[in-house]
């Protein structure tokens, strides 16, 4: 005879329990999946929009009328920021309606180091102004917080995320490379003694605001336009240099001929004119840098200088020269942004010009550390730097 089994009622309801209650972990643990994978989502297109946001505001602060005084440098700041609102918002959240940044989510400062972490944004200086931070929110502060969807059953119906973004153009250029990702550098090999550009920067001595560059055409006419000119070459013009105040070097072997000095203002300087060097043209530990070089400026070069008039190139500073005509040697000690103006070497003296006004340069060859004080308005590209 069979045994007969009976069933256990109790057992029944007892597994019933733990399932409902196993259901009801693995339903939260699944809200929390689906609601951790939409905030991620969130999260990183609050932070694409933060990135791209910082580096239209950096890029708008590289404007070349930040060199036209105060009240254009603060126009410049002022569109930098609005430049990094604008971008904001046309960037998508998660199918959310796009950002708008608040009042204190866009700065505009300067960093010394761009490269730490820690510095401190410091808006003591406009005219130093090289970063923009922005923070993107959508929380109770700005844009709203973010609906959950099934975290809604344990009573949390949204949540606020925010994300940070610094972009910055590295200055205390000290140098340049040449790679073949960077292009040939940008830098003439015409110099220019320290204190004439000084003096040009502190309007103690120029040659007037006779050029206007417009930067939408690329034209140079006459005119002013709000920044000082200086006449490198001497001669009867207002304003001229006298002798010694700037010359050519030997960007390269100290034999470079002038066919060499032509390829280099028309070119820029390649990475065989650097191999003289090691590869990389830069400022000692002591801030220096011999060339050899030449006294004055030659006729031969003054097509080459016309061929380039409007654009923004980099020349060396030099504090001292000694030696005559070709056999000089200067002390190089900064670099400087300028932009060539007009050009005429032939006929009297008294009418011969290479008149040059200050310029922001962007150049990927340039080599950069903590800011030195070694280079003006000469700059590395803009990049994220946290």
């Amino acid at each position: 005879m069979l045994p007969t089994y009976r069933h256990d009622s109790r057992r029944r309801g007892a597994s019933a329990v733990v399932v409902a209650i196993s259901l009801s972990m693995l339903l939260g643990f699944g809200a929390l999946a689906v609601d951790m994978g939409m905030l991620y989502n969130v999260r990183g297109d609050l932070q694409r929009t933060a990135d791209a946001a910082a580096l239209a505001g950096a890029i708008a602060l590289m404007d070349n009328d930040r060199l036209k005084g105060s009240a254009e440098l603060q126009a410049v700041v002022a569109a930098s920021r609005t430049q990094a609102a604008t971008f904001a918002s046309r960037n998508a959240v998660y199918g959310l309606p796009t950002p708008s940044l608040g009042v204190n989510d866009a700065s505009t400062g300067y960093l010394s180091d761009p490269t730490s972490a820690t510095e401190a944004l410091s808006f003591a200086d406009s005219s130093l102004f090289n970063a923009v931070r922005v923070r993107v929110r959508r929380d109770a502060t700005s844009n709203g917080p973010v609906e959950l969807m099934f975290a809604r059953i344990f009573g949390e119906n949204t949540t606020g995320l925010k994300a940070d973004a610094t972009a910055a153009f590295m200055d205390g250029i000290n140098g340049f490379r040449v790679t073949p990702g960077t292009g040939n550098a940008g830098l003439l090999p015409i110099t220019l003694k320290t204190t004439a550009w000084n003096n040009l920067l502190d309007e103690t001595f120029t040659s007037g605001d006779n050029y206007s560059y417009n930067p939408n055409t690329g034209q140079v006419t006459s005119g002013p336009d709000g920044i000082l000119e200086l006449n490198l070459f001497p001669g009867g013009g207002a304003s001229s240099l006298p002798p010694g105040n700037f010359g050519t070097v030997d960007i390269g072997s100290p034999n470079n001929s002038t066919a060499d000095i032509s390829r280099q203002i028309l070119e820029g300087v390649s990475a065989e004119d650097l191999a003289y060097f090691g590869g990389e043209l830069k400022l000692g530990p002591t801030g220096e840098l011999p060339l050899n070089g030449e006294t004055g400026l030659s006729a031969a070069i003054a097509s080459d200088l016309t061929a380039i008039v409007g654009q923004a190139r980099t020349i060396p500073l030099f504090s001292t020269v000694s030696g005559p005509g070709n056999n000089a040697n200067f002390t190089i000690v900064g670099f400087a942004g300028i932009r060539i103006m007009y050009v005429k070497l032939t006929g009297a003296m008294s009418g011969k010009r290479v008149m040059v006004q200050p310029a922001l340069v962007v150049d990927d060859s340039a080599l950069a550390g903590p800011s030195t004080g070694s280079s003006y308005y000469v700059y590395q590209p803009v990049r994220l730097v946290r």
